[in-house]
């Protein structure tokens, strides 16, 4: 007997030998299938859905039973974390990579001057001749009238003799900041393009850039391909820990995703990789240390220190990105462990230093950063928000895709609900979480405490036949759902997860303001971050009391500052010096040393006392 089997993943319809003995949703890891796995594998999420389809038939186990219902577990429905591979069998993998998700690209970007880090000189240089033997190098050295042999990278040299004779010695230096980084036969300064990069924990967005212009010519963007080794950060930190190779694995992965949206966003452009020079990164700590291939094991444990937070440049071949081989990589500098480039690239966009006025930034996704500027000083804190804000770890919830739910209207006509590209609703994303459970607390479903009321309670509303406290839990039920589909719910589990992201953040913002020693009623304005922002309503977030009342009137949503700050980075030599100079100056604040920090955040759950219409 073989001990490799063949493994079928639909509708894919990827093949693979897998060992007998192995695990099902590390194989399907193996072949980039599109599975989620918050809980890296453990059977805690039950996200990692597949359907048994042929070959020995997997029973279910306890984590089987506790995920799935009866009637999806008689359609051979499992958790591909538990199943343990003995024979060939074929797999319907349930979360496809064919669904198309709703990422946040779009963002403000504030005037400045357009000075990028990478330069072009088009040289017209005398061919040799016996009464003029200089060799190469020195031929570029009289014409620009300088020396520049101690400062080139042996890439250039390498490069040198081909470029100059290739068009009659008419070459195209390529500068990086003051530094020669390669050479081109001809004249092509025309052709000068760069690369925004965001890395997100959830998502990964990335745009090409026309570097002599300015102009954004295009976008891509994906689910972040680490997702199946955790939705968190910690969740991928111990991932590393536990699994030999596994840095190398999740460095791989990231890289060849951007190289891949990279692919994507030049076809549509018809712009060559081999004239993009540089890609400027932004993300978290853990995200920049996974791109780099840097250990971020100490991220993971106390006292939760990084490795690096300054800039980093490194020739893109060192990072596996196919673009010009003179091509380089710049990563933002980062504040602290939890405060990362993506913060620092926000601050940039707002330019919260430059104006007159009290600020507050808050980028709201699995963790939520704050900073506040006050009194001339910048200062800035992290919360646990939790996935639940992006849909996850919630019953229902899905990251923002066609047929998910984003906004939800509950009134005496009933219950309406919106999904993206107008499809059948099929879960509940970030925005529709938020928006759910501030409808039901404003309807009355919802008690201040989080608790659903008794059904008894509503008996006279429209609605009322939508609540359920029957079979060991309370939930609404927003949709019956689509065909073949679960009703799509919030839970009593759901609300309290929500509870908890809520607390998290207005507790953050209440701390970091009375550690400034400044009133809540003195901040002109409030910046958001993030797709969060971008989505949710505004009314949602007050019935949620997310934000301090006072803000409400204040708040400016910014869009995916963490990718316009890296464009920033690409166009203007004098950003990216004050990217530098932020990440040095912000202050960090960690609220678990901040007194009476544990009772605010109890006093922080609480949904405010709404009287229901």
């Amino acid at each position: 007997m073989s001990d490799r089997v063949e493994i079928t993943f639909l509708p894919q319809n990827k093949k693979v030998r897998a060992a007998r003995g192995a695990n099902l949703l590390d194989v399907a890891r193996e072949l980039f299938i599109d599975m989620e796995s918050s809980c890296s594998g453990k059977g805690t999420c039950g996200k990692c859905l597949v359907r048994w389809v042929d070959g020995p038939a997997p029973s279910p186990v306890e984590d089987d039973i506790k995920h799935i219902g009866e009637e999806k577990l008689s359609e051979g429905v499992r958790l591909a974390c538990r199943i343990e591979i003995v024979g060939e069998g074929v797999f319907e993998a349930l979360i496809s990579s064919g669904k198309k998700h709703k990422i946040l690209s779009e963002g403000i970007i504030p005037e400045f001057n357009l000075k990028p880090n990478i330069s072009k000189r088009f040289l017209s240089l005398p061919k040799p001749t016996l009464g003029d033997g200089i060799d190469d190098l020195g031929r570029i050295e009289r014409e620009l009238g300088r020396d520049i042999a101690e400062d080139v990278p042996i890439r250039f040299l390498r490069a040198l003799p081909q470029a100059l004779r290739d068009r009659g010695y008419n070459v195209t230096l390529v500068r990086a900041g003051d530094k020669l980084i390669g050479i081109e036969p001809g004249d092509t300064t025309e052709l000068i393009y760069g690369v925004a990069v965001d890395i997100g924990t959830t998502t990964v967005v990335a745009s090409l850039v026309n570097l002599d212009t300015g102009e954004e010519l295009g976008s891509a963007s994906m689910i972040n391909p680490q997702k199946g080794y955790g939705l968190d950060v910690l969740t991928r930190i111990q991932h590393i820990r536990e699994n030999a190779g596994g840095l190398d694995k999740l460095a791989s992965i990231i890289r060849e995703g951007i190289d891949g949206l990279i692919k994507e966003v030049c076809g549509e452009t018809g712009v060559s990789p081999e004239n993009i020079y540089e890609v400027a990164v932004a993300g978290n700590s853990t995200m920049i240390h996974l791109f780099l291939r840097v250990d971020p094991a100490s991220l993971g444990r106390s006292p939760y220190v990084s490795v690096f937070s300054t800039a980093v440049d490194v020739p893109a071949d060192e990072t596996g990105l196919a673009i010009s081989r003179f091509g380089t990589v710049h990563c933002l500098p980062s504040v602290s462990s939890y405060i990362g480039a993506d913060i620092v690239a926000g601050l940039i966009v707002t330019e919260m230093e430059k104006k007159n006025e009290t600020a507050l930034f808050i980028d709201i996704g699995t963790n939520g950063e704050i900073a506040m500027f006050a009194g001339g000083v910048l200062s800035a804190c992290s919360c646990a928000a939790g996935p639940a804000l992006e849909g996850m770890n919630i019953s229902c919830g899905m990251r923002a895709a066609n047929g998910a739910i984003e906004k939800i209207f509950i009134g005496d006509d009933g219950v309406r609900v919106h999904t993206i590209g107008n499809k059948p609703a099929v879960g509940l994303c970030g925005s529709g979480v938020i928006d759910a459970v501030g409808e039901l607390v404003k309807s009355g479903a919802v008690t201040k405490s989080g608790r659903f009321v008794k059904p008894s309670a509503v008996a006279g509303k429209s609605w009322a036949g939508r609540l359920d406290d029957t079979n060991g839990g309370a939930k609404f039920v927003l949709s019956e759902g689509g065909k073949n589909s679960e009703p799509i719910a919030v839970t009593q589990k759901d609300i309290r997860q929500v509870q908890l992201a809520k607390g998290a953040i207005l507790s953050g913002i209440l701390a970091l303001a009375k550690r400034l020693e400044v009133n809540i009623g003195d901040i002109d304005r409030v910046y958001i971050a993030g797709a969060f922002g971008h989505h949710v309503r505004l009314e949602s977030l007050a019935r949620l009391g997310i934000l301090p009342e006072e803000l409400h009137s204040k708040v400016t949503l910014v869009g995916n500052s963490s990718k316009t700050g890296a464009m920033l980075s690409l166009l203007s030599q004098d950003k990216r010096k004050e990217a530098n100079d932020i990440a040095r100056r912000v202050r960090y604040i960690e609220l678990s040393c901040v007194p009476g920090y544990d009772r605010l955040f109890t006093e922080c759950l609480s949904f405010p006392d709404i009287n229901p219409a």
